[in-house]
């Protein structure tokens, strides 16, 4: 009996620890999906799908980019009051998911592109399934460079500090510059860096191949490709790819 009595206790023990475990998991991963303290609305315009703008205030919290790369969350102007005043917008906010827009601009200059991207690095068949993302643009063309920012622990490249011990404001500043470089040209998907053929890319404009080929942009040096393709923080390579796609669309 007392054996008995002991292995209900432990399994009682045991389903406590699997609930509590449970719970730990799923409140980790609520943590990650909260917007975070550097979360903010900046004004701006959407583009939606026919073409029609938007003008309001957009969120913005680079601690999860994933958010505003596959759906805007807007307010207008009244709501934008409110909110400042400490008000609870939530029910004012109007969501557009990436299928509907084609762009959108911020204040700061910065603007975002509708692109289709498939994920040709991933390891499982369900992540390579094409989706339109709202993606920065560096500069646009007959080819356009994007930056795909990234949520990451630490996953896509060694320079991010450990997420644990560092506040957010202080995180974010990694976060910045954490993305890949993609490119696209007209009529295709976007494409990561590393699975592009730049010959073929630039094959059409024999006097920028050409400058490529004798390392003009000094781009055969800069580029870098990790066991994961660490685009995160080449800035250097960025800048230097941006450089031969200007000269691609003049």
């Amino acid at each position: 009996m007392k054996t008995m009595t002991t292995l209900k206790k432990h399994s009682a023990l045991a389903a406590v620890l699997v609930v509590l475990l449970s719970f730990a998991g799923n409140n980790a991963i609520a943590q990650l999906r909260t917007p975070s303290s550097v979360g903010k609305y900046e004004k701006g315009t959407v583009t939606l799908k026919n073409g029609d703008k938007v003008n309001g205030y957009i969120f913005i919290d680079m601690m999860n980019p994933q958010e505003f790369q596959k759906r805007v969350n807007l307010i207008d102007e009244k709501t934008y009051t409110a909110f400042s005043a400490g008000e609870n917008v939530d029910k004012a906010v109007v969501v557009y998911d990436a299928n509907d827009l084609q762009s959108f601009t911020l204040e700061n200059g910065k603007k975002f592109k509708q692109a289709m991207y498939v994920n040709l690095l991933a390891k499982r068949k369900q992540d390579m399934i094409p989706n339109n993302l709202m993606l920065e643009v560096v500069t646009e063309g007959k080819i356009t460079v994007f930056k795909k920012h990234h949520h990451t622990q630490g996953l896509v490249t060694s320079y991010l500090p450990d997420r644990t011990k560092v506040n957010d404001a202080d995180y974010v500043k990694w976060q910045e510059n954490n993305f890949e470089i993609l490119s696209q040209k007209v009529g295709e998907e976007a494409k990561n860096m590393s699975t592009i053929n730049l010959k073929s890319l630039l094959g059409d404009n024999k006097a920028v191949l050409t400058d490529y080929a004798k390392n003009k942009y000094g781009f055969r040096d800069l580029f870098v490709k990790g066991p994961v393709f660490e685009s995160s923080f080449q800035l250097n390579t960025l800048e230097a790819f941006t450089k031969i796609v200007q000269d691609y669309n003049k």
